[in-house]
């Protein structure tokens, strides 16, 4: 069986995402989808709005087939951490040839040619791009500014988060050299737009559906298929959604103002004096937003403050940059996903995990802290629901995967 494969946070399943599944099959003809996925914590550095096993579900009640779990080690980093390690992940299930992701432009060759481009480095680009991260610059800003220095088509286009995405999972495949065939669908609607389209052709954003889910606002329904939109609000009824960051807050101002600066720059990505002012912002604001504002400088993004104060909370320190994803975790299957399991079992190039409690001790010392970090991720996770009805800490060692 032969499967194509999905990068995403699915942070609600939406229309939109519902859409880019159809395309996908339909232009592939491929046996089923394999959805990679982020946990409970996602790359922005935010809670998931709905825990990891039920986002598993609305995605496999709406086209997918099978949702692994993207290890929190790359789920909670920066966009080319995020894309290598789901991109690693696919390709070692040993029956994914394709790849689709949704990008912002209809310009596909250029992202292609980009791609290639920097999984070469070359040195006069490095120089460049050195010389711009000098003047201050975020990582972003100074790419951006370099690859137009050199002259490089289409280094316009880079600005915009899902062609972002796109170009570190491109990336991937040229310097991993993998056979992976790339689909790019061009989304109808705007990623991170805050407001619901006033057009009925394009697709609401899962920002602006989390803010309506905040607000209580019901307008969201129409925004994601009738199925999810009941499971959706079921699991709300029960309280355990919307989850949101600022539940973390206090959690993450004790652990804030009860750390040494050198102690706070043991934490992965704080580096360069960024621990000073973090260190000075805890003690002078009283929300994450306005943690993150304080700390927010021309270098330093709000979210990439938002993704450190969310390795803080998960104890993510400087040792724990992992390269190479260590296993493939099923979050849950359908019927086809079954048999993709099947087929995958006979290919995989990684430690298949079905059930972390009877196999975290066959895993090497890297698979281990991996997985560790995963199991602390959803206990913390856990910790925001009410005390009602709060699951039981390392609930990973005891939920199965879903199956639908």
């Amino acid at each position: 069986m032969q499967a194509i494969g999905i990068v995403a946070e699915y942070n609600p399943f939406h229309n939109g995402h519902q859409y880019h599944i159809e395309e996908a099959k339909a232009q592939t003809q491929a046996d089923g989808v394999i959805a990679v996925m982020s946990g409970n914590f996602t790359q922005r550095g935010e809670a998931a709005v709905f825990d990891k096993w039920t986002r598993a579900e609305l995605a496999l009640t709406s086209g997918a087939d099978l949702v692994l779990e993207l290890p929190a080690a790359f789920a909670v980093r920066s966009a080319a951490y995020f894309a290598s390690g789901a991109v690693q992940t696919l390709a070692a299930t040993g029956i994914c040839p394709y790849l689709s992701c949704g990008v912002e432009t209809e310009n596909t060759a250029d992202l292609t040619h980009l791609a290639a481009y920097l999984a070469e480095e070359p040195a006069e680009y490095q120089n460049t791009l050195q010389e711009y991260l000098q003047t201050g610059l975020s990582f972003p800003q100074a790419r951006q500014k370099a690859l137009e220095t050199q002259n490089i088509s289409g280094a316009d286009i880079i600005s915009q988060p899902n062609n972002i995405l796109a170009l570190h999972y491109l990336e991937t495949i040229h310097r991993c050299g993998l056979s992976m065939k790339s689909l790019m669908i061009t989304r109808r609607g705007q990623y991170h737009d805050s407001s619901l389209p006033s057009d009925s052709s394009t697709f609401a954003s899962a920002s602006a559906i989390r803010k309506l889910l905040m607000q209580q606002n019901s307008s969201w329904e129409e925004q994601v298929p009738e199925l999810v939109a009941r499971l959706m609000k079921t699991h709300m009824h029960k309280g355990f959604a919307p989850m949101q960051m600022e539940l973390f807050a206090p959690a993450i101002f004790t652990l804030l103002r009860r750390s040494t600066p050198e102690e706070l720059s043991e934490i992965l990505e704080i580096s360069e004096g960024l621990e000073h002012r973090i260190y000075d912002a805890a003690f002078q604001t009283e929300t994450l937003d306005d943690l993150c504002a304080a700390i927010k400088s021309k270098r330093y993004t709000y979210t990439r403050i938002q993704r450190t104060l969310c390795h803080l909370l998960l104890n993510m320190k400087q040792d724990m940059a992992f390269n190479t994803p260590q296993y493939i975790r099923v979050l849950g299957f359908t019927e086809t996903g079954q048999k993709l399991l099947k087929a995958m079992k006979k290919t995989a190039q990684l430690p298949v995990i079905m059930r972390p409690a009877r196999q975290r001790g066959l895993l090497n010392t890297d698979a281990q802290r991996m997985l560790a970090l995963d199991i602390r991720a959803t206990s913390l996770y856990m910790t925001a629901y009410p005390s009602a009805i709060r699951p039981k800490a390392n609930l990973d060692l005891l939920q199965m995967p879903v199956k639908v």
